[in-house]
């Protein structure tokens, strides 16, 4: 099972490595940015809409 540390948009943080940050770059037509959202390493990341491979 995948999880989201197999992701390629989590990056764990460096002072606790089974938790860190699912980081993606958003659209709204009108401009391009960025969202972080706190995850766990070990959440199932095959339910993810986001979900991309290392």
């Amino acid at each position: 099972m995948a999880t989201c540390n197999d992701c390629k948009w989590f990056f764990p943080l460096e002072d606790d490595p089974s938790r860190g940050d699912c980081v993606r770059r958003e659209s709204d037509g009108k401009s391009e940015y960025w969202t972080a959202k706190p995850r766990s390493a070990q959440e199932g990341g095959e339910s993810c809409a986001s979900f991309e491979a290392k």
